[in-house]
């Protein structure tokens, strides 16, 4: 049986970066295969990135020979994330309230993007929700600029959300809440990460701010400037110390440093305002960015924070042809493509798909085709003997069915016409008692409401806040009336409706302690007040009863109501 391997294709705004993964002995990822290329990040060139994709990913498939199903890492650039909080609730209604809250939080029509969700935590009151999104224009092109070149996805991440499975996989002990920056060439991703949960902003702060800033220091384009930067930052510059070349790139460098620093800062500060997170106690560079010899420094200096640089391949052993491809050398570049492959390690990861839905069937079927082609042989295979046998015996038949076909004509007419009249009595029956239960019950919600109105009034200083009609419990699956049990059916059938329940919550103020804890008799006058509201005629019980007195001089209530199934509502 062939070892379980992933295909991860990292694309980047100046590189594309692929590797094979797959699980060693010792149950550590394997990075087996690799291979890097890139082009250039010129945003001039925005329109042309596709094809600078696939011809990268074209380059690299001759190269060295990769290809296959693949899982994309989707840049920054490309993909949104929002990050929302809503009431937690069970797991089979939370489809509605996602969708409700990626309606609100996504700026474009949910028709015209790809988005998911992955759940960050689940407290039982809180849920936090992670929201991502991306054009479906954009990523149909991605993924035919991926497939064109031999690279068919069958995954597409957003790179924030690889980069947090691969910090997690690579620092499994880390536990406080540290922020890990990966700095690209057109945006930069920061990922506060603080023992289960997760928090990413996406800057449009990068290597590319550099670029920009020399080409306008020294006049140059684009292209001449990203040179010149790569040269003076590697130290492969002939360039003396003096010139204004080196002096352009230090100067851009510098202020590069000092907004992303401020930018950092800001959104740590927002970040543990809406969450109550921790401060952060360590800051992790990565991505090209992170080369930027004073780039530490400088955020250390502003950030108040050790700062160091992130080791993508830390936990990560990789193959003699990983090591000849130069893996080592380019692990700067690393830290998504290993998000990519740790669900071989770790199965229960969150995941987020954002591949567009016509990809999806189309991946969905590519994999059911061989098995439905086999099937088909062999059903067709299966059935040529049959086949001949029963031509012959339907040859006979026929015969005899239009023989008695002429007799059943007449019969067949009468029996239409019996029941056509027989399904009109059915539903002049339904109709007469949905009018008949009108009648009875139309006047038992306004009497319900008057009776509720005058029990409050009774008590005086007290209101409603809220009225809801709480819906019975579907039956479980195993209540089921077992096939062919007349009697079990029976029972099922005679069994009454579960009863209608109403969910309250109201206040009551307490006005001779209206600065302090509510008294006793507040107490006292809210339970007087369920206790009427047991004698309605249209109340069968009172349930549930909840008290909260933490606000001064109110009393909060919660209760439910069993209506009684002699007065519905």
């Amino acid at each position: 049986m062939r070892a379980p391997r992933i295909l991860a294709v990292d694309i980047g705004a100046s590189h594309v970066v692929c590797g094979t993964f797959t699980v060693g002995v010792a149950g550590r990822l394997v990075l087996q295969e690799f291979a890097v290329e890139r082009h250039t990040p010129d945003p001039a060139r925005d329109a042309r990135w596709a094809d600078d994709l696939a011809q990268s990913l074209g380059a690299t498939a001759a190269r060295q020979h990769l290809g296959g199903a693949c899982a994309l890492a989707v840049p920054g650039h490309l993909a949104l994330t929002k990050f929302v909080k809503s009431p937690s609730i069970e797991a089979a209604k939370r489809a509605k309230i996602v969708a409700f809250e990626a309606a609100e939080n996504i700026p474009y029509p949910l028709g015209e993007v790809v988005w998911d969700h992955v759940v960050v935590a689940d407290d039982g009151l809180d849920l936090e929700i992670m929201l991502t999104a991306a054009k479906t224009e954009a990523m149909q092109t991605v993924c035919v600029a991926a497939d064109a070149a031999g690279f068919a996805a069958e995954r597409a991440l957003p790179a924030g959300l690889a980069l947090c499975h691969a910090f997690r996989y690579n620092h499994p002990d880390v536990r406080q809440s540290v922020i890990v920056a990966n700095v690209g060439a057109r945006s930069t991703t920061l990922l506060f990460l603080e023992d289960d949960r997760f928090y990413l902003r996406t800057l449009a702060l990068a290597g590319n701010a550099v670029t920009q800033g020399v080409a306008d220091e020294l006049r140059i384009d684009f292209a001449q400037a990203e040179a010149l930067k790569v040269q003076v930052l590697s130290g492969r510059s002939d360039l003396p110390a003096g010139s204004p070349a080196r002096a352009a790139v230090q100067h851009a460098v510098a202020g590069f440093a000092q907004k992303l620093a401020l930018e950092t800062t800001r959104s740590t500060v927002n970040h543990r305002r809406q969450s109550g997170g921790a401060q952060p106690v360590a800051l992790y560079l990565a991505g090209g960015g992170a080369l930027i010899e004073e780039l530490p420094r400088v955020l250390a200096e502003k950030l108040k924070l050790p700062v160091e640089r992130y080791e993508p391949l830390r936990r990560v052993d990789l193959s003699a042809d990983a090591r000849a491809a130069g893996a080592e050398g380019e692990a700067h570049l690393l830290a998504d493509l290993v998000g990519l492959a740790t669900r071989l390690v770790t199965k229960d990861e969150p995941e987020a798909s954002l591949l567009p839905p016509s990809l999806l069937e189309a991946l969905a079927f590519r994999k059911r085709q061989p098995v439905l082609l086999a099937a088909a042989a062999l059903f067709a295979a299966a059935l040529l003997p049959p086949i001949f046998y029963f031509h012959r015996v339907a040859t006979v038949t026929l015969a005899k069915a239009a023989q008695v076909e002429g007799q059943l004509m007449p019969l067949r007419g009468l029996n239409t016409r019996n029941t056509d009249n027989l399904a009109k009595i059915e539903a002049a029956k339904q109709e007469i008692a949905a009018l008949q239960g009108a009648v009875e019950t139309k006047s038992n919600w306004i009497n319900f409401f008057t009776d509720l109105q005058t029990r409050v009034v009774k008590v005086e200083d007290v209101w409603l806040d809220k009225l809801q009609l709480v819906r019975p419990s579907p039956p479980e699956p195993g209540a089921a009336v077992p096939a062919g049990d007349p009697a079990a059916t029976d029972a099922a059938a005679a069994k009454p409706p579960p009863p209608l329940k109403l969910a309250l919550s109201g206040r009551l103020l307490d006005v001779t302690n209206p600065q302090s804890k509510v008294s006793q008799e507040s107490f006292d006058r809210v339970k007087q007040l369920l206790a009427s509201f047991a004698g309605s005629q249209f109340i069968a019980a009172v349930e549930n009863e909840r008290f909260d007195n933490g606000q001064n001089g109110l009393l909060r209530f919660d209760f439910t109501l069993v209506v009684d199934a002699r007065k519905p509502l």
